[in-house]
């Protein structure tokens, strides 16, 4: 039965139907890798007690650990220090998220550390232990959402929520090589989540695999969805992802600013694509950079809104990444944000007809320059490059500005042996499209890239700061 801890959710789902196991020992195997990968890879923020799971649902033995944002009674430390008595998730109703997770029979473990107050394309919280990335302990760990691409890519648990405000649960999960899916804004209830930028925030999935992605969404719709009414049957969400379709692809993934070797990568990945009957044509990204300033003048000003009693009363103790994140929005115009809020919907309308019309997907790099070292995204470090970490973060923050969903997934690895991941983005509604496009083009692109290297001594904490531009 050791083997609970690397079965999909389907195949476990289909091992406790079968009686192979129970649910009790599926979760015992479960909770005992988490608290053994915890504290090696010094992830967790808090552990939940054990709870008795619904019997008979669909995720009944299916144990997940979630970003540190969601509200579940649990008195963590995730977002502030943890000596000022500012928690990560709060007293109050759990949130929405979670109490669809446990009707649907999930169990949870606990909570996960992430960057502080989810600001920032790294994992920097200088008041947790730095975290390691699992395929490579030199290799930098994307955030906000960092706990959870660590934990999943560790294997504590097959899946985990984060929040994605501009790439923060698609970062992540492309330098840790596994699968990251933000669907369009709205889709999934956030109440009781955390914010950071309100208009930007959305709950989103760390997986494994995009299987087990699929099944973690699936379990977050309403009732009345179609993805959420196959989840009642234990093939149903693979047998919808394994439909064949003939996609239409709009391909962007030759970029300017792509590394030789991603580039190459990438390039085998379109052979291979346009081999099994896609129809595929290129694709430009003009107006790139102004959906992206836009995205930025949104996420500083909600940011700096949402989190100004820190800004005002305790600036002083906030990490200099947060700061960076926080302070830009209290000098910003009204009319710019006015602008960028006016702006959006006419913007979306145009892209979406521009991509959209012709093709079911469209494709991007997740990290046009590859996995970065830890360092060289670390202003304070003589290896700093600014390149990097402006790479981490190009092709995504535009993506939330639209509102549209996207799903990252790894397509093989560069010449260090990391992990190279493509975006696929889909038109408003179209979660379902994307999840049966990553889950037939990721499903054998790529080899396992779980962990290699397991480190035995951590380096030590560093501060992450923006370049300033």
């Amino acid at each position: 039965m050791s083997d609970a801890g690397t079965l999909s959710i389907a195949a476990l789902r289909g091992s406790i139907a079968a009686g192979h196991r129970s649910v009790d020992e599926a979760l015992d195997l479960q909770r005992e890798a988490f608290e053994r990968g915890a504290a090696i890879h010094h992830c967790v923020a808090k552990h939940a007690a054990p709870s008795e799971p619904i019997a008979h649902a669909p995720l009944s033995g299916i144990a997940m650990a979630h970003k540190d944002v969601f509200d579940t009674g649990l008195r963590t430390a995730g977002q502030g220090r943890p000596e000022s008595g500012r928690t990560g998730t709060g007293t109050g109703p759990p949130s929405a998220p979670l109490v669809r997770l446990a009707e649907r029979g999930a169990t949870y473990l606990g909570a996960l550390t992430m960057a502080e107050f989810a600001c920032g394309a790294t994992a920097e919280n200088p008041h947790f232990p730095a975290l390691l990335n699992p395929l490579d302990p030199a290799a930098a760990v994307g955030g906000s959402s960092s706990g959870s691409a660590v934990a999943v890519a560790a294997g504590l648990c097959r899946a985990s929520l984060g929040t994605d405000t501009a790439g923060s649960v698609r970062i992540p999960a492309s330098t840790c090589g596994v699968v990251g899916f933000k669907p369009g804004s709205g889709v999934i209830d956030a109440s009781g989540v955390s914010q950071l930028a309100p208009s930007l925030d959305t709950v989103g999935v760390v997986a494994r695999s995009v299987t087990d992605a699929a099944h973690v969404f699936a379990a977050l719709l309403p009732d009345e969805a179609p993805m959420a009414r196959r989840l009642t049957s234990l093939e149903g969400i693979e047998e919808d992802l394994s439909r064949h379709r003939r996609w239409r692809v709009a391909s962007a993934l030759n970029q300017p600013d792509l590394r030789d070797d991603v580039a190459s990568r990438l390039g085998s990945f379109e052979s291979r694509a346009t081999s099994h009957a896609v129809a595929w044509h290129r694709a430009s990204l003009r107006g790139l950079e102004e959906l992206s300033c836009l995205a930025q003048i949104v996420l500083h000003v909600e940011a700096a809104a949402v989190h100004a009693h820190s800004v005002r009363h305790a600036l002083g103790f906030l990490a200099p990444i947060t700061q960076a994140i926080l302070l830009p929005g209290w000098a910003i115009p009204a009319a710019w944000y006015r602008h960028a809020c006016e702006a959006r919907a006419g913007l979306r309308d145009a892209f979406v007809a521009g991509h959209f019309a012709q093709a079911d997907v469209l494709l991007l790099p997740s990290l046009s320059r590859g996995v970065p070292d830890a360092r060289a995204v670390t202003t304070t470090s003589d290896g700093f490059d600014p390149r990097e970490l402006v790479a981490l973060h190009r092709y995504h923050a535009f993506v939330n500005y639209l509102g549209l969903p996207s799903l990252s997934f790894p397509i093989g690895t560069d010449a260090r042996g990391r992990p190279v991941c493509i975006q696929a983005i889909g038109a408003p509604g179209a979660e379902a499209e994307l999840l049966a496009f990553g889950h037939q083009f990721a499903k054998s692109a790529a080899p396992s890239l779980f962990p290699r290297r397991t480190p035995s001594i951590a380096p030590e904490p560093f501060l992450i700061d923006f370049p300033r531009r």
